[in-house]
């Protein structure tokens, strides 16, 4: 009987694995949907571990307290990877809302060439200089149309404060992964953040890092307008914009006074509780460098900071807790207990009126507002129309030469191409599986078998 080759081929194989010793198969042996989150929660855990004894101690006394926080400040620094290089802003006022007792400008300026921002700029009538706040915005979609941060910038405009509000990136006007109309290709903001920063990361970047710049050439711009004192700048933010928040003042030194609300950053609780935020929130690496929620308030310390946190926020609580415990402790060995504070109202995530009245007072006590305090009373946010600075009502389609972060991320990964070697297929498989930690690996599992 003639066997076709293909089938006695087939035989011969299977006669040779049988004559070979028996070992137990390279595969998971349980049910494992969860493995991989298990995993990097073990991870997560022996990160922070070594963080937590260093902090018992850190924050003991002035001495201690001041080199921890340099050595945090520098692990940021390192972690938010490699920063744009400051160029033309190319501002320009392109409309104007009046106001009862202030006018709102529409403003437009490059971060970066040909990457604009869109603002709004609140203006108290009357003349001098003035103390300033940048406000940061949290991930609604509306941005600096979104009612609640209308409401605080007119509540500090009213109380004597010059406000900047700006989109933040994949927000507001400034969507980044869009159709030639201008519609979002994503789910939105959140979505928008976490693959820009996949791809920024591929190249050494952060998008943490890309949106900071935005809000670092926002005070750049802020400090050009004769109605501001440079010596009298604040800035706050809510939720993804307390984010912001805190990575700007541990950043920026030109800031003097900070509120954070429902701030969440990356951190152990948190990770464990709700698991990653998006990208913007998300610093690669920051675990790893034994940075936690509490060490950007501690950056920032001994200057005048608020928490305003709610009660009932799906930001955990007893974090915020543990928080400002920590950033108590650091203000109080550095003698300045009273420059941090807390204020927690009985309501959910957000910057509702309570705690909008907490961030005025706390700016007006340091900054040193002029006037007597006023109260928000009946006041009521404008339509998004009315504040948008674009024709189109996207940066994307009102200017045919923008340029976004995700073109941005192309043209340095088309240039780091051109730069690297080309390998052989055999030692492409080596240099990707040292990257990737397998080669090591491999060489530990021959040398236990």
């Amino acid at each position: 009987m003639r066997f076709p080759p293909c089938l006695l081929a087939l035989l011969l194989l299977a006669l040779h694995t049988a004559a070979q010793p028996t070992s137990p198969p390279n595969v998971i042996d349980w049910k494992a949907p969860a493995t991989l989150s298990t995993y990097l929660l073990q991870q997560v855990q022996a990160q922070y571990a070594a963080r937590e004894a260093e902090v018992a101690t850190a924050l003991a006394t002035a001495t201690n307290t001041q080199a921890y926080r340099d050595s945090a400040r520098a692990r940021f620094r390192r972690v938010l990877g490699p920063l744009p290089a400051r160029t033309p802003l190319r501002a320009r006022v392109v409309g104007t809302v009046p106001q009862a007792g202030f006018r709102i400008e529409k403003i437009i300026y490059d971060s970066q060439p040909r990457h604009r921002v869109t603002a709004n700029l609140y203006v108290p009538a009357g003349e001098g200089r003035r103390p300033a706040a940048l406000l940061f915005c949290g991930h609604e979609q509306a941005s600096k149309a979104t009612p609640s941060y209308q409401l605080t910038a007119r509540l500090l405009a009213r109380n004597g404060f010059v406000v900047l509000v700006i989109d933040p990136v994949s927000q507001g006007e400034r969507m980044q992964l869009t159709d030639a109309s201008g519609k979002s290709l994503t789910r939105g903001g959140t979505t928008e953040h976490t693959l820009l920063n996949a791809q920024a990361t591929l190249l050494g970047r952060t998008l943490p890092a890309e949106q900071l710049w935005d809000n670092v050439r926002s005070l750049d711009y802020l400090l050009t307008r004769p109605e501001v004192d440079a010596a009298r700048v604040g800035c706050l933010g809510n939720s993804g914009g307390a984010t912001q928040t805190a990575y700007f003042m541990a950043y920026d030194d030109r800031v003097q006074v900070a509120a954070l609300c429902s701030y969440v950053a990356a951190g152990e609780r948190n990770l464990t509780l709700t698991g990653p935020a998006d990208g913007c929130v998300m610093l690669p690496g920051a675990g790893a460098a034994g940075l936690d929620v509490a060490d950007w308030p501690i950056m920032f310390a001994p200057k005048p900071l608020l928490l305003l946190t709610g009660r009932y926020d799906f930001v955990d609580q007893t974090d915020m807790e543990a928080v400002f415990a920590d950033t108590r402790r650091a203000y109080a060995a550095l003698g300045q207990a009273d420059k941090t504070d807390v204020f927690t109202y009985d309501d959910g995530h957000g910057i509702s009126a309570p705690k909008r009245a907490a961030a005025v007072a706390w700016f007006r006590r340091w900054l040193g507002a002029s006037g007597p305090l006023v109260a928000e009373g009946h006041d009521q946010p404008l339509p998004e129309t009315a504040l948008r600075c674009t024709t189109t009502g996207q940066v994307a389609t009102a200017f045919p030469d923008e340029v976004s972060l995700s073109a941005t991320h192309l043209a340095e990964a088309q240039r780091l191409s051109r730069q690297r070697p080309a390998y052989a297929p055999t030692d492409l498989e080596r240099v990707v599986s040292q990257q990737l930690g397998l080669w090591q690996r491999a060489k530990d599992a021959v040398r236990m078998s």
